[in-house]
C-alpha cells in the first residue's frame, strides 16, 4: 500500500482503471446542482443576474471512476449550434470526495453566458438562451485519469 507521500500513481484495477477516491475504471461524469451535489436528470438549469452586469448559470459536476480529486484541469462549454455560448476552465483544482457515493463532486462551476460574439451576454438577451436545447461539454483531465460528457441542456431565465 502507498503512503500519502508516495509519487506512484495508484494500483491498477482489474478493469485497468486506476483505484482512486472517485472510484476505478473509465471516469464518468454527471450534471447536478448545488452544494452538496444534488442530481438534475432533467438537465434544466436556472440562469442568475450577475453583479457585475452579466448573466451566468451554475452547474455541479459528479465524477464518478479513475480522476485524482486532487489535480483536475476542468473545462467546460456550453454551445448554441456551432456558437460557443458560456465557459468555464479552472487548472489545476480539486474535487470534494463523497466517501459514501464513491464519487467525487466539482460543485457550482459558473459559466458567464456570452453573446456569441466574444463579448458577456447582457440580462435584456437572455432569451436568445433559454427554454431551448443547448449543448453542454465537459472536460477533465488528472494525472489519474481523463473523462469527457456532453449533453442536451435547457436553461431557464428567473
Amino acid at each position: 500500500m502507498a503512503c500519502d507521500d508516495d509519487p506512484s500513481p495508484p494500483p491498477a484495477a482489474p478493469d485497468g482503471g486506476a483505484d482512486t477516491p472517485c472510484g476505478r475504471g473509465p471516469a464518468q461524469v454527471s450534471l447536478g446542482v448545488g452544494q452538496p451535489y444534488q442530481p438534475n436528470p432533467d438537465q434544466v438549469f436556472q440562469t442568475e443576474r450577475g453583479l457585475q452586469g452579466g448573466v451566468h448559470v451554475d452547474v455541479s459536476l459528479r465524477v464518478q471512476g479513475s480522476l485524482d480529486p486532487d489535480s483536475v484541469d476542468v473545462q467546460i462549454r456550453l454551445w448554441d449550434g456551432d456558437t460557443l455560448r458560456g465557459r468555464h476552465d479552472t487548472a489545476d483544482w480539486f474535487f470534494f470526495i463523497d466517501e459514501a457515493a464513491v464519487a467525487c463532486d466539482y460543485p457550482k462551476a459558473r459559466l458567464v453566458l456570452e453573446d456569441g460574439a466574444d463579448g458577456a451576454l447582457p440580462p435584456d438577451r437572455v432569451a436568445e438562451v433559454t427554454d431551448r436545447p443547448l449543448t453542454l461539454e465537459v472536460r477533465l483531465s488528472s494525472p489519474a485519469g481523463q473523462a469527457e460528457h456532453r449533453a442536451q441542456v435547457t436553461l431557464r431565465a428567473p
